[in-house]
């Protein structure tokens, strides 16, 4: 690829404190899954993986980190089908997430949104002190700052 094409990956880490904060329900269905349950949900794995196929045009270079994964937060729909996902690779206190993605399909109708609600419920309801994310600023048109602010994540220096 050409340098003039490449783009580069513009990475800020997020931090939020779930215990400050109250998360209401999304509008959508979430599941709570161990990453073992997850696995073996073959409708939910296999939309994941396109889904992660479609968005960073890659099936294993973010393999490593969904080996570590322990938790998965889920939005599906009234049928059941998967609509966007997370993950969690926890740290006890800390809880590192990962991923979080929509199906292109389903995006700008809250799936994203019912999908960080049930996971800072749950590291709140865990009594994890910290959420960690990584995250590109430049993605979904530069708004994934406010985004994750809305959970209460603020960018770290």
């Amino acid at each position: 690829m050409s340098r003039a094409t490449h783009k580069a990956f513009e990475e800020i880490l997020m931090v939020a404190e779930p215990v400050l904060h109250d998360y209401p329900s999304g509008s959508y269905q979430t599941l709570w899954l161990t990453a073992e349950e997850f696995w073996q949900r073959e409708d939910l794995a296999t939309k994941h993986d396109t889904i992660l196929w479609k968005l960073f045009h890659s099936h294993g270079k973010y393999q490593w980190k969904v080996r570590d994964a322990r938790w998965f937060a889920v939005a599906v729909d009234d049928m059941g089908t998967y609509m966007g996902s997370a993950f969690v690779i926890d740290g006890y206190e800390k809880w590192l997430l990962e991923n979080v993605m929509t199906d292109p399909d389903y995006q700008g109708r809250g799936a994203a949104s019912a999908v960080m609600s049930r996971l800072m419920r749950e590291a709140k309801d865990a009594r994890v002190r910290w959420v960690i994310l990584h995250t590109d600023p430049r993605q979904n048109g530069g708004q994934l700052r406010r985004f994750f602010s809305r959970f209460g994540f603020r960018e770290c220096a």
